[in-house]
């Protein structure tokens, strides 16, 4: 199967109940089409008129990126003991790139060298590393994790699994929490009376994902540069425009069905929300620093809706890009390489649009993926792993330093109280406290926050790499 195309498992769930829906099902398609007329209900915004702008964009990285060779160290002894254990996925001293990290702790820690561009970021103080994050339920060590005396998460080293437990924040598959995304659980939490808009609140640029599904809201899907837009007809002619008109006011009418009604209803919004986009995209920037790649594109369009923003009227936004290509058992080197130099670019590209539009300190962007890979190497790639690091941008961080216990690289592999085997990193940062720091600075409260991320009570709830709300 192949890993990238995992959140298509996504059917396998009704989204209500998280039972199977039978095609045939008229109640549960019934239940559906309900529950999509809550689309809209996710346009609603939370806060005062005049509120600041801050949205929250998600980059995940399908197939499990190798985060042992995104963050490396660099001091000479740690690197020795590095490159023994990674052999060919080595990654040259002289190579590493350099940070001027506010609180190396003489680690000394680099990057991959394809990572100049989020280098460049971090030692401006918009950029800030998460080390070794992972699905948790509740702090686990060595003994607990061999003897199962602490809870574990369900089928780790699982693509499908730790692709949802990561954008679920909910890590056994019989939590209630499952069912819905964190991403969408943070929305309804905010979502208020105060201000409507005909705008989504969840936008995804890369299809179906666990992150952005709710009780009542679903991601909005726009292409790349706008919505499709809905057409009767090749143009703007007499006949285009009466069909045009005369099927609008099919969707107006009323109806006795329910499921007409919700039909039509369903159908008029959408239209309506593509229209309102793309008017408003209209305006924007092309943004030319964003590079012309898959992941690039997606962050484009995300970039001209921040912008437009203004006229759509919406304070809150959290979007969802994705790209693959992670699932590195083979030869690694070069293909790693490339990708994490495309997710560098893209994300530099990004900040720097954002820079452009006075939006910089507006946006946090933050990379997740399934999981991290085998710190050994299987003899020309790496396997499926557990606690990873991660990168966050923007500028509203405390930036240009490192958060989480990085697994100590001074130590040789084979005694590492954090190696379940072959380098698989027990987590000391759940993916929990990642997700709440950045909910608190998007405007979530102490018992909002409690309620979003269901294992936050046995953490930290601040990891302390967003500034004050």
């Amino acid at each position: 199967m192949n890993a990238e195309n995992l959140p298509t498992l996504l059917t396998r769930r009704n989204f209500l109940g998280g039972s199977a829906c039978s095609a045939m099902s008229t109640t549960c398609l019934l239940n559906t089409i309900l529950t999509l007329r809550h689309v809209n209900a996710q346009a609603a915004d939370v806060l005062a008129p005049g509120t600041p702008y801050k949205a929250i964009v998600c980059v995940f990285l399908y197939g499990g990126n190798d985060a042992n060779n995104l963050v490396i160290p660099r001091e000479s002894s740690a690197h020795t003991k590095y490159a023994n254990s990674r052999t060919v996925l080595t990654i040259p001293q002289a190579n590493v790139l350099a940070l001027n990290t506010l609180n190396d702790n003489g680690l000394q820690l680099g990057l991959h060298p394809s990572m100049t561009g989020i280098r460049d970021l971090y030692n401006v103080g918009k950029a800030a590393l998460l080390t070794n994050v992972g699905t948790l339920i509740a702090p686990v060590t060595m003994s607990d994790y061999r003897n199962r005396t602490a809870a574990i998460p369900d089928n780790l080293f699982s693509h499908s699994d730790q692709q949802m437990q990561w954008q679920t924040s909910a890590s056994t598959m019989n939590a209630a929490y499952n069912q819905t995304g964190w991403g969408a659980r943070m929305a309804e939490a905010l979502v208020g009376t105060q201000q409507r808009t005909s705008v989504s609140m969840l936008v995804s640029l890369s299809g179906t994902n666990f992150f952005q599904v709710g009780k009542t809201m679903f991601p909005f899907r726009p292409g790349p540069g706008g919505t499709p837009v809905f057409r009767l007809g090749q143009g703007t002619s007499t006949q285009d425009v009466t069909r045009y008109t005369a099927f609008r006011n099919i969707l107006n009418a009323e109806y006795a069905n329910l499921m007409e009604d919700a039909f039509a209803d369903l159908s008029n919004k959408s239209i309506i929300e593509a229209d309102t986009i793309n008017t408003a995209l209209a305006g924007t920037s092309n943004f030319p620093t964003i590079p012309n790649s898959g992941l690039g594109e997606q962050l484009r369009t995300v970039a001209k809706m921040i912008q437009a923003q203004g006229p759509l009227g919406i304070t809150r936004q959290i979007f969802f890009v994705a790209t693959g290509g992670f699932d590195t058992h083979g030869p690694q080197l070069a293909d790693h390489a490339n990708l994490l130099g495309g997710v560098s670019s893209a994300m530099k590209g990004f900040q720097d649009a954002l820079e452009t539009i006075n939006m910089g300190d507006s946006v946090t962007t933050f990379t997740a993926s399934d999981f991290n890979r085998t710190y050994d190497s299987n003899g020309r790639g790496s396997d499926h792993g557990w606690g990873s690091h991660h990168v966050v941008m923007g500028g509203a961080l405390n930036g240009q330093k490192v958060y989480g216990a990085f697994p100590d690289p001074d130590i040789n592999l084979a005694g590492h109280p954090l190696n379940t085997g072959r380098g698989n990193w027990i987590p000391t940062t759940a993916v929990d406290q990642y997700a709440a720091t950045m909910a608190k600075w998007f405007g979530l409260s102490d018992t909002q926050l409690r309620d979003v991320f269901p294992n936050l009570q046995n953490f930290d709830p601040d990891l302390g790499f967003m500034k004050a709300a």
